[in-house]
């Protein structure tokens, strides 16, 4: 072979690998990459996330934890988790985070599609810093403070820094949607249960690395739905315990993200049966689905699943991570199924703004509307003030961006205060929970 022919073929076969690699985000089966260029750009969205620390109640005062038990917690907007964070599928989120706290702190989002779109990068205190994710793929998204670039990711994500995004598919069935994150506790105060705590705690290097948390939390607090456990020889739990009610029959999704940051959740209903709709569809136009009526789905630490289920009756049921151990360090959570449920009666901080919400945050308005057809642009208002404290006042503001696009801005705050309104007296124990609820109208007994 002479010397032009093989410099030739050398010059066709570099064109050939450079174009190749120019269009395999055109060719590749994974079609996210196409996606983010030449979806419409849908709305504009705007959060503010807030980082700090503070003094946060991790547990209730009962006989597992007698006191309660306080902690030195690192938070977004003021609470464990952060708050839950509403898109509909193509939209574009502009996150600012805000330092308003002692120590460096960042984000990392999950949803995120790029090194760019899905970090901040360290944040300093007293400064903050804006940067832009695409709404590329459905599901629900795990979000969380990485520390100083990873430096202490570990604690940060153990201290509370966590929460959850969703992407709404445009194939979204109608349902009741609920917010809930678990979380694990490493402190050094506290000497097991039945014990209780020396003063405030605070995060435990030792027992993160033995893999030995003290609480479960379940949306930034162990117990925070469980009022009882027991039928016979009753435990109060949680006297001020609000419960998630739901209507029998009607769908209900749950976004369920487990923040870790070591242990995975066997999540379970005791009394009922869960649809798994993890990750997405071939076409990425819809949720996809792993299992249907089954059991326990396994979540693994720093992810998280759609869970769809349907209470048939009227009654009781339970949510827990079925590693026993677990549910003992808080992993539970209580639901009635009662016919005078409405679409606003979530537990404060668990309603997700639904598909076609103007706002990133639950509001009662758009939670009213996640039973009914909800169209873009009716959304309006403020976020509905919970408990003893007020929510940031939402701003928002429409504005031309792009085509048929409009621009809205949201300062998120989740509260996640424990009601002193009781919803519901109930009881619980393994595989059964019963109860004079509220609005009943008698005795309910669910067993499995």
């Amino acid at each position: 072979m002479n010397r032009s022919l093989i410099v030739a073929s050398l010059i066709v076969a570099s064109f050939l690998l450079a174009s190749s690699i120019a269009l395999v985000p055109y060719f590749s089966g994974n079609n996210v990459v196409y996606a983010q260029g030449k979806e419409n750009q849908g709305k504009v969205k705007h959060v503010t996330l807030i980082a700090s620390e503070k003094e946060v109640q991790v547990a209730p005062d009962n006989a597992l934890h007698p006191g309660g038990v306080t902690y030195n917690a690192m938070v977004f907007n003021g609470t464990i988790p952060g708050p839950v964070i509403s898109l509909d599928q193509g939209d574009t989120l502009n996150v600012t985070l805000k330092n308003e706290g002692q120590t460096i702190h960042s984000m990392d989002f999950h949803a995120g599609f790029g090194p760019d779109k899905a970090n901040s990068g360290s944040v300093k205190p007293g400064e903050s810093k804006t940067w832009t994710l695409k709404a590329v793929n459905p599901g629900v998204f795990f979000y969380h403070c990485s520390g100083d670039s990873l430096n202490g990711i570990w604690e940060h994500i153990a201290n509370g820094m966590y929460g959850g995004i969703v992407v709404h598919p445009s194939t979204e069935e109608k349902a009741k949607e609920f917010y809930l994150v678990f979380g694990e506790l490493y402190n050094k105060n506290d000497k097991g249960v039945f014990v209780g705590t020396n003063g405030t705690g605070s995060f435990d290097v030792a027992k993160l690395l033995s893999d030995q948390p003290d609480l479960v939390l379940t949306n930034g607090m162990a117990h925070k739905y469980v009022p009882a456990v027991g039928q016979v020889n009753k435990l109060v739990i949680n006297k001020d315990a609000e419960l998630f009610k739901v209507k029998p029959g009607e769908l209900t999704r749950w976004y369920i993200v487990n923040a870790g940051p070591n242990d995975g959740v066997s999540f379970h209903f005791i009394s009922g049966m869960i649809d798994v709709r993890d990750g997405s569809n071939t076409a990425n136009n819809g949720l996809g689905t792993q299992l249907r009526n089954d059991e326990t789905w396994w979540i693994p630490p720093g992810s998280a699943s759609v869970i769809e289920s349907t209470f048939p009756d009227k009654g009781i049921y339970v949510g827990v991570d079925h590693s026993m151990k677990d549910v003992v360090k808080g992993a539970a959570f209580a639901v009635v199924a009662m016919d005078n449920s409405t679409a606003t009666d979530h537990p404060t901080g668990t309603c997700v703004a639904p598909k076609g919400s103007e706002s990133v945050v639950c509001t009662e308005q758009s939670a009213s509307a996640s039973g009914s057809e909800s169209k873009s642009g009716s959304q309006s208002g403020s976020q509905s003030k919970s408990g003893s404290e007020n929510s940031n006042k939402t701003s928002q503001s429409e504005s031309k961006s792009g085509s048929g696009s409009s621009e809205v801005t949201q300062n998120a705050t989740m509260l996640n205060i424990s009601s002193s309104n009781m919803t519901g007296n109930g009881t619980m124990m393994s595989g059964n929970m019963s109860g004079n609820m509220t609005g009943m109208g008698g005795n309910s007994t669910m067993g499995k």
